[in-house]
């Protein structure tokens, strides 16, 4: 999947530059230097199913800027053009600032325009008392909908039986 970089450039209050398929970079007013994308997922789907990041590249301060919402919206909407995609999101616990991660993307969906037009499913997966926050957003008419709903409810409650994950 390639997304536009000129369509999301049409909303982006920043200048965006694709870096590669799903991969941008841009420059608050603030010179702070974000790359934003999607990596494709092999755990949880074969196809359809992309990891979305968002990173401060040079981990600098950021001080709060709502422009950063509208470009990260930007990128999601270019994503969401496509029917079958579905967004993965896993939230970081290297600082331990994981749970206002969770929080945040809950708000974010819920200031999207369109979410009534998208799912978010969360999920809290319990490592041995280490706790890792996810989510999945779907489209509502995404052909498999109802099914890869299931599937993420079953590899999140399945994933610590699975997987060895332990702090860093």
């Amino acid at each position: 999947m390639r997304l536009s970089v000129d369509r999301i450039n049409e909303t982006s209050p920043y200048w965006v530059i694709q870096l590669e398929d799903m991969v941008f970079r841009f420059v608050t007013k603030n010179g702070v230097i974000y790359r934003v994308g999607f990596y494709h997922d092999h755990y949880f789907l074969k196809e359809g199913a992309y990891h979305f990041f968002i990173d401060n590249s040079d981990n600098t301060f950021a001080p709060r800027d709502p422009d950063v919402f509208k470009v990260v919206t930007a990128v999601i909407e270019e994503f969401f053009r496509h029917q079958t995609a579905v967004m993965l999101y896993i939230c970081e616990p290297e600082d331990h600032r994981e749970k206002t991660r969770a929080a945040l993307y809950k708000r974010w969906f819920e200031a999207y325009p369109d979410h009534e037009k998208l799912t978010l499913r969360t999920a809290e997966i319990d490592f041995k008392g280490y706790v890792i926050y996810s989510g999945m957003i779907i489209r509502n008419d995404h052909p498999l909908h109802d099914i890869i709903l299931e599937a993420f409810d079953a590899f999140t409650k399945n994933a610590p039986k699975v997987y060895d994950v332990q702090p860093k």
